[in-house]
């Protein structure tokens, strides 16, 4: 009979597994994301915004200096360079979208191959595409970070030799290029690991510090590869300003980035879906690592066989990831962290005999026909078409399409303009100020909104599209007076014209009004 251990690594390994969950994965967010055949949806989402920072790269403005960044650059240059590549097109932030997902599902699923057997290896990928996807189609930041991250737990599942820590180590550069507190989170976790491990080994001192220097020396290599010129441009105390001191200290005013976020997205969001998948994305991923541990503390030195090791790396892998959100934790955050976690829950089903394989096969049953349910009734929804200067596309929301449409109408590509930051792209708009739109908390600094009053005052800007504040009154970091000089220069240089039913409003310049 084979045992456990011969049947994990030597095991069968079907050559279609890794296309397979690769093709149902695109498949399913390509289902999500486009109207049959090729009609992108308009997403009013964080995607909008680093897209809109890519075009303004293109026009050859630097992030932190021309325009409002506090992201290290990596997004947006990807973004730059595809609408280098393509044109300024709807579709390029939805077809992305796809293509990290199904990036990442590939990732898990080479790491689940070090550590599964047989049939279970296809799990972490069933978990990911309906438990996992469930919130996260956003192309920004996180879903490229997380990509890095999985790349380089997949190089370490090989081994902690220099070639591979070198390799992991240039990858956690490139995370921290795009979402510069993952990067660190797992760069620290990758060290621990080694350390661990090389004591686990009873490896002399001088032999893990080498590895966990190369590991954070490649790291810092390839970082300032990507980001040095940035720094030498602004400078390194403005550059350390933005990427570094912004985030701690003024990210956290704006509502929904606190720790209470989750509770109130949980609350906005209708169906009975949520109540499966942000369970499990809030819930069942911390209680996940939390069992592993357990059971790597009970078992390890009684089942031997097991690859604890790799079953380690993956945790610290995960945790880290999720412990870089958990600030500012939302549904869209938690779904671009939780990829590890599949791998350990297919590992921890596939432990258990009897009701833990009913469960097993109950958990991916479920999942799959939450990825499922997500592609048809996507399909099966009312969408409105509209033809935008960046392309055509499918807007769901009425009052939506009323606001393009509208703003297709009284605008042309390339005019000036400043406002609500998702119609900036679709309708080739040029950002006047170096902020969307100012808004009266803290994270809106003082010096960007005076740049703002004067953009709007040298360029003349026609119309601008605001959102009333009225509704966060009693939010904590509310504060009138913090754009109160804005209010001011608006109200009396411009006239309200039009209120959408989705609350944003139209202001016309005085001057230009008949």
């Amino acid at each position: 009979m084979t045992s456990r251990k011969e049947t994990r690594f030597d095991g069968v390994r079907p050559g279609w597994v890794v296309p397979f969950v690769v093709g149902i994965t695109f498949a399913g967010c390509y289902l999500r994301n486009f109207v049959l055949p090729n009609v992108p949806q308009l997403l009013w989402a964080d995607q909008m915004l680093y897209a809109t920072n890519g075009i303004r790269m293109l026009a050859g403005q630097m992030p932190y200096r021309d325009f409002f960044e506090f992201m290290t650059p990596g997004t947006d240059l990807v973004y730059a360079l595809l609408f280098r590549c393509f044109g300024v097109q709807l579709w390029i932030p939805d077809l992305l979208m796809d293509v990290l997902a199904a990036a990442a599902v590939l990732l898990i699923t080479l790491a689940a191959r070090k550590i599964l057997r047989g049939a279970s290896v296809v799990l972490p990928a069933i978990f990911a595409l309906g438990f996992g996807l469930y919130g996260g189609l956003d192309a920004t930041h996180h879903w490229f970070s997380t990509v890095f991250a999985l790349a380089a737990m997949v190089v370490l599942l090989r081994g902690t030799d220099m070639r591979h820590v070198a390799w992991a180590g240039v990858l956690c550069g490139m995370m921290a290029s795009f979402t510069q507190s993952k990067g660190a989170a797992v760069t620290l976790g990758f060290v621990v690991y080694i350390i661990w491990r090389s004591m686990q080994q009873g490896e002399q001192a001088r032999a893990r510090w080498k590895r966990c220097l190369l590991l954070c020396g490649s790291a810092m290599g390839s970082f300032l590869l990507i980001n040095s010129y940035y720094m030498l441009k602004l400078g390194l105390a403005e550059w350390c300003r933005w990427v570094v001191v912004f985030p701690f200290r003024y990210y956290p005013t704006m509502p929904g980035q606190t720790w209470r976020s989750p509770m109130l997205e949980f609350q906005s969001r209708a169906g009975v879906l949520k109540w499966v998948c942000a369970t499990f994305l809030y819930v069942a991923v911390p209680l996940i690592y939390v069992g592993f541990l357990c059971v790597m503390r009970r078992k390890r030195r009684t089942e031997p066989d097991e690859p604890w090791e790799q079953l380690l790396l993956v945790a610290i892998t995960g945790i880290a990831m999720f412990l870089s959100v958990t600030p500012s934790l939302s549904i869209m955050r938690a779904s671009s962290t939780c990829l590890p976690a599949t791998i350990l829950l297919a590992w921890l089903l596939e432990r258990g005999e009897g009701e833990l394989r009913w469960i097993k096969r109950g958990a991916a049953a479920l999942s799959v026909a939450c990825a499922l349910y997500l592609a048809v009734s996507t399909q099966r929804m009312h969408w409105n078409y509209l033809s935008l200067p960046a392309g055509r596309t499918a807007i769901l929301e009425p009052g939506r399409y009323e606001l393009y449409k509208w703003m297709k109408e009284h605008t042309h590509p390339g005019q000036t303009y400043l406002g609500i930051a998702p119609l900036s792209f679709p309708l080739r708009l040029k950002f006047a100020g170096p902020i969307q739109s100012p808004g009266p908390w803290e994270y809106y600094r003082p010096e960007h909104i005076a740049r703002s009053i004067v953009a709007l005052e040298q360029n003349r800007v026609p119309l601008l599209v605001l959102r009333t504040y009225t509704q966060f009154e009693n939010t904590g970091g509310y504060e009138t007076e913090h754009i109160r000089s804005f209010l001011e220069y608006v109200g009396g240089h411009y006239r309200r014209t039009k209120v959408f039913s989705t609350g944003d409003e139209v202001w016309e310049r005085v001057a230009d009004l008949p």
